[in-house]
């Protein structure tokens, strides 16, 4: 057998030697920041529930479990605000609801769970309105936290009345009601629209059939009385108007990933990670708060601006950091910056 002349080994060892260090950067902290940090930020805290401050407080107001819908914000009547989020823990609770009711001052004042039906609950002002192909009810529990169930009056159920007087009777309802809207039905091969309107101080519905299926436009349908201000889950690398970055100081420099989605296996980059200092305005007065675990980039293609990303550690797939914030003026704030989260922040009641 003829004897190895030592060579192969020596090569192999060299690859070895500069292959791994190259693999394993992706795993490990490439360099580190020895600077410390400015004095300025030194009492800058995280904005979260354990925030401390001598001019705000910071209140959790709903965490949402599992990967629900967005959390959402509608302003109500009496300067107050309405929550919604999903209360879902299980298969069984998907479709369970939970509400709060805020007052103009930042407080929640009322709280009401409803569970999955099928029913949908829609706000239009004073009402909360559940509407299904059968039936429908109402309460108002916006206007004073009543949750009595309270019936719609039903016109031509059994399809008895003259089509001239059925459109009589809705373009009236399109002229002089308060508020109205339609829910399409298809039964057994036919289709009906059922007519909702508020008029006279009564909630109505007017069914109507039809010799065709009517596709219901967005001028038709509740969900329009509704102003949505707020949610959670809107994520944009960059920064919203409303907030300004004092600092960042880098921490470690390390590579992480960004993930496309879509079957694409996305990208590695390398980058500083450190604290990211924030500041907005709530109550005209600044509020300040730091983000650990922010990588921030910046490129050409659109003009060096920052974008931010959240980055668990080496190797890890990074995520979009946005902080919202809905400003409401000469009170308080909603701030989110993840799905399943919503936060309060007020000014303290003063001695």
């Amino acid at each position: 057998m003829k004897k190895s002349d030592g060579k192969w080994p020596s090569l192999l060892a060299l690859i070895t030697t500069l292959f791994l260090p190259a693999c394993n950067s992706r795993e490990r902290v490439l360099e580190r920041n020895e600077t410390p940090l400015a004095p300025a930020y030194a009492n800058f805290q995280e904005l979260d529930e354990q925030y401390q401050s001598a001019d705000f407080e910071v209140n959790l107001i709903c965490e949402a479990q599992g990967y629900p819908n967005p959390i959402r914000v509608y302003p109500s009547i009496n300067e107050q605000w309405i929550v919604r989020a999903d209360a879902e823990k299980n298969e069984e609770t998907k479709l369970d609801k939970i509400y709060y009711k805020i007052s103009e001052d930042g407080t929640v004042i009322d709280t009401l769970f409803l569970k999955g039906s099928k029913y949908w609950p829609e706000f239009i002002e004073n009402f909360m309105i559940f509407t299904s192909e059968d039936d429908a009810y109402y309460t108002t529990w916006p206007l004073n936290g009543d949750t009595t169930k309270q019936e719609f009056k039903v016109l031509n159920a059994d399809l008895t009345w003259e089509a001239e007087k059925v459109e009589n009777q809705i373009k009236d309802a399109k002229t002089n009601a308060q508020y109205w809207f339609i829910k399409d039905v298809r039964d057994q091969g036919k289709n009906y629209v059922k007519f909702h309107y508020y008029q006279d101080k009564k909630w109505q519905i007017l069914w109507k059939q039809l010799k065709g299926y009517h596709s219901v436009r967005d001028s038709e349908i509740a969900g329009r009385y509704t102003k949505e201000i707020f949610r959670s889950g809107e994520y944009n690398s960059y920064l919203p108007e409303n907030v300004t970055l004092l600092h960042f100081h880098p921490l470690e420099k390390m590579s992480y990933r960004h993930s496309i989605g879509g079957g694409d296996p996305g990208f590695s980059t390398i980058n500083w990670r450190g604290k990211a200092f924030f500041s907005t305005k709530i109550s005209g007065k600044d509020f300040q708060f730091f983000q650990p675990n922010i990588a921030i980039e910046n490129e050409k293609f659109d003009g060096n601006k920052n974008r931010f990303f959240n980055v668990p550690g080496p190797g890890t797939s990074s995520t979009i950091f946005t902080p919202f914030f809905y400003i409401v003026p000469d009170s308080f704030a909603f701030y989110t910056s993840h799905r399943n989260t919503l936060y309060i922040i007020r000014e303290k009641d003063k001695p």
